[in-house]
């Protein structure tokens, strides 16, 4: 099954990527669709001024599509987590889940 990301959501996706300094943004996957979209937004304090930290942000454009595109691809249920830092995307995880309808043996059946 493969994965179609239309240019709307891939646009969704890369906003929320952009505008995060400290943070993650994860999709979520279900029957090969992203349903989900959850943006953690980190806000550092330096200790001694107690006044927030901001990073650059992280870039975008057709490489970060790509990679979208790439992490997602050929997954049916699961998770993508982008990781950011500092406002560079320094991680990408792919989580990949797998269903599991009937197994035989696992209870003596099927032996």
């Amino acid at each position: 099954m493969g994965n179609h990301v239309s240019d709307q959501i891939l646009g969704l996706i890369e906003q929320a990527v952009l505008t995060i300094s400290f943070g993650s943004v994860t999709l979520v996957l279900q029957d090969s669709k992203i349903i989900q979209m959850e943006k953690l937004e980190k806000i550092r304090i330096d200790g001694s001024a107690a006044k927030p930290v901001a990073g650059k942000p992280a870039t975008g454009g057709p490489a970060l599509r790509t990679r979208l595109l790439q992490s997602v691809s050929g997954m049916e249920y699961g998770k993508v987590v982008i990781q950011i830092q500092a406002g560079q995307i320094t991680q990408v995880e792919r989580t990949e889940k797998y269903r599991v309808t009937k197994l035989t043996g696992l209870y003596g059946d099927g032996i």
